[in-house]
């Protein structure tokens, strides 16, 4: 089955095609399929607006936000049931991404440095084949 990958997208891959009652409902895999094994980022946000207020009590949305890689799951919860909470998830979501954006700008620093060194080592290694 390892010929299919060449054919494979990366991409979002939504579990519930035009799901009606969801505002976000997919699956990212994070990883290319020729290295894949199972990490992916789940993220469901359940869209509330055509339930009805029952007995005085608001509907509460369903949020799931999923991180998986090979061997571990981070499940993070963001309720939005009270003012302060829901100032709380959009702050937590807000700190996530700010803090994912560092560590990108981090890593890709770090990626470049390593192909410089790499392709400045086997610069050297062929100047000694040379001489």
């Amino acid at each position: 089955m390892s010929y299919l990958t060449q054919y494979a997208t990366r991409g979002v891959v939504t579990l519930r095609p035009a799901r009606r009652g969801a505002r976000v409902d997919e699956r990212v895999q994070l990883n290319f399929p020729e290295l894949d094994g199972g990490a992916h980022v789940r993220a469901f946000v359940e869209d509330t607006s055509a339930h009805r207020i029952r007995r005085r009590t608001l509907p509460s949305p369903r949020l799931q936000l999923r991180i998986t890689d090979c061997m571990n799951q981070i499940h993070l919860e963001f309720p939005v049931d009270s003012p302060d909470l829901r100032e709380n998830s959009l702050d937590k979501i807000e700190t996530l991404i700010a803090s994912l954006e560092r560590f990108r700008d981090g890593l890709r620093a770090e990626a470049e440095l390593r192909a410089a060194r790499e392709s400045g080592s086997r610069a050297r290694k062929e100047m000694r084949c040379r001489t």
